[in-house]
């Protein structure tokens, strides 16, 4: 990595006596900021040219991206923390939010949308978890808004006790799995230098290298970095880093082998500009809220739109069928599969039991039981027929939740959720969810494909889902579409 990448402002700082020592302190009672972030990155991505299957070749693109954040940052804090306690929630109001990309030959941009500008980030668990009380973040927001680094905790880097000039100090790994938002860190090296100080200013160097993990994939960061602090205000106000990340494909997200330069310009506020006056309230003994954990999903291929628990990823979209993956601490919990129908001949409907008997049909020696089945209304309006499966893959217990949604025009989809026996709690009511928020968006049906109600072997109802209990456990899932965001080193 080039120092020329980490060339800051012109400030004077004299080193003063070797011997001399000095105090690095921080204002532990500020907490108003506002934050000018500016990330590069280059490098490559590395892709399964099968995101479906396991083991597939690997691909590897090109990748430049530019993105721009500019927020107002409160820190919020449980009663009874003392100004020394971790910051584990910050409420930003984003002015801007941007990012463009070019992947391989493919541009991309992303910006934040104005309604979803006030957003929460919880930090009791890393990588932070952000969502909006406003509006419902999608899944490209969501890694536009998650940093690389993180400004509530660069100040948690200077050491808090007396320093000569040259002396380093080897960081805490939760300190850097903080600020790096990691998961979690196995091994560090990561030092941090005062090089000069002055009675206005402080400068620091930080270098080394982290082995760690990010939600479950292992990752190597190597990073050098320079940070100000301003001794009056008692707060790091600059920061330029420069991190090459090697992180290994994962089952949600691609691998990646980037250099990513951040500049970061903070500075304290007196009182709040665009903030609300009165700080969000936050239950700190409670998880995130799950009703704000939502995220949109949207395929036009298959002409769907609907909410969905964040942990689904979309692994697959594509003419015919969009395939929807689980992951949890990259493991892969369960798969979605969403299908557009032919329209149902005018009025004509689908029974319940022609949809029973198409399904066993098309499970064959797989199925085992009948576990349960419903007809009605989604809260959408949605004609909805619910078949739960019960059989066997080579051995492995399988679960099927078959759903059939159609609306008054005639237009259907099919979605059918597989997962191992183990895995059936970790559902959640995801298919509830997703079929109370469904609609349907578009006319995609007309594949040619038979008609159901022909009391014949569907291949409508073909599951495609893995064959195997395994592979619908372990097997790798990597987004096929690339955000601007999906870049970062994070």
């Amino acid at each position: 990595m080039s120092g020329t990448l980490l060339s800051g402002p012109d400030r004077s700082a004299t080193a003063g006596d070797a011997n001399e020592q000095t105090r690095l302190g921080i204002n532990r009672d500020q907490d108003l900021f506002r934050v000018r972030m500016e990330i590069e990155v280059n490098g490559n991505v590395n892709l399964l040219q099968d995101p479906l299957v396991r083991n597939s070749k690997k691909r590897m693109l090109p990748i430049e991206a530019k993105l721009a954040l500019d927020y107002e940052e409160r820190y919020l804090r449980p009663a009874g923390a003392t100004a020394d306690s971790e910051i584990i929630a910050a409420e930003r109001h984003f002015h801007e939010a941007t990012g463009t990309s070019r992947i391989s030959r493919n541009d991309q941009e992303i910006t934040l949308r104005h309604s979803v500008g006030d957003v929460i980030a919880r930090r009791d668990e890393l990588p932070e978890t952000i969502y909006s009380n406003d509006d419902y973040l999608t899944h490209e927001e969501m890694d536009l808004l998650r940093t690389p680094i993180a400004s509530t905790a660069i100040d948690a880097l200077v050491p808090d006790q007396m320093m000569r000039a040259g002396e380093k100090v080897t960081l805490l790994s939760s300190d850097l799995a903080s600020f790096f938002n990691l998961s979690a860190i196995a091994s560090s090296d990561v030092q941090v230098e005062l090089v000069a100080a002055n009675a206005a200013e402080a400068k620091l160097q930080l270098r080394g290298k982290m082995h760690g993990s990010v939600s479950g994939v292992p990752t190597e960061l190597k990073v050098v970095g320079k940070l100000t602090l301003d001794r009056k205000a008692g707060a790091v106000t600059w920061a330029a880093v420069a991190v090459h990340e090697t992180r290994e494909i994962g089952n949600a997200e691609p691998g990646f082998d980037v250099t990513a330069t951040i500049r970061m310009v903070r500075k304290p506020l007196p009182s709040v500009q665009t903030l609300p006056q009165a700080p969000q309230r936050i239950a700190f003994d409670e998880p995130p809220p799950a009703s704000r954990l939502l995220v949109t999903m949207a395929s036009d291929h298959v002409g769907v739109e609907g909410l969905m628990d964040r942990r689904w990823r979309v692994m697959k979209d594509l003419p015919g069928e969009a395939v929807l993956r689980m992951i949890e601490n990259d493991r892969s919990i369960a798969q979605l599969n969403l299908k557009p129908l032919p329209r149902l001949v005018e009025g004509k409907q689908l029974s319940l039991e022609q949809f029973q008997s198409n399904v066993e049909k098309t499970l064959g020696d797989r199925f085992g039981e009948l576990i349960g089945s419903s007809e009605g209304m989604t809260e959408g309006g949605l004609r909805m027929l619910h078949v739960v499966v019960g059989g066997r893959v080579e051995g492995v217990p399988i679960q099927w939740i078959m759903m059939h949604l159609s609306d008054d025009s005639r237009r259907r989809v099919l979605a059918t959720w597989t997962m191992d026996g183990q895995s059936v709690p970790l559902l959640a009511g995801s298919d509830t969810q997703l079929a109370a928020s469904l609609r349907l968006t578009g006319d995609t049906g007309n594949t040619g494909q038979s008609d159901p109600d022909s009391g014949k072997n569907d291949k409508n109802l073909e599951l495609s889902a893995a064959e195997s209990g395994d592979e619908v456990e372990s097997g790798a899932a990597v987004a096929e579409l690339l955000s601007p965001s999906d870049v970062k080193s994070r």
